[in-house]
Order: structure tokens, then sequence, then C-alpha cells
């Protein structure tokens, strides 16, 4: 019981965890590949 308990107050902190580290991910791959967004994969990288 306790350890249902201690899953549930972590859930929120790992649901936040989750998003910004997903947000962190597709900012990475935004900044290394801009035309992805375009279709275009291999876009001229600097």
């Amino acid at each position: 019981m306790q350890y249902i308990l201690k899953y549930l107050t972590s859930a929120p902190v790992m649901a936040t965890l989750a998003i910004v580290v997903l947000a962190v991910i597709f900012i990475e791959l935004n900044y290394f590949f801009p035309g992805l967004q375009y279709g275009t994969y291999f876009h001229a990288i600097p």
C-alpha cells in the first residue's frame, strides 16, 4: 500500500520530467535538422 502511495506522489514528477525530456529532444532535432518539419531531412548543416 505504501509503495502505491509513493508511486502516486512521484507520478506527476515523472510526467513533468518526461515532457521536459521530449521537449529537449524535439528542440535538439529542430536545431540540428531544421528541414525536418518541412519534410527535407538533411538540410545543409553548418
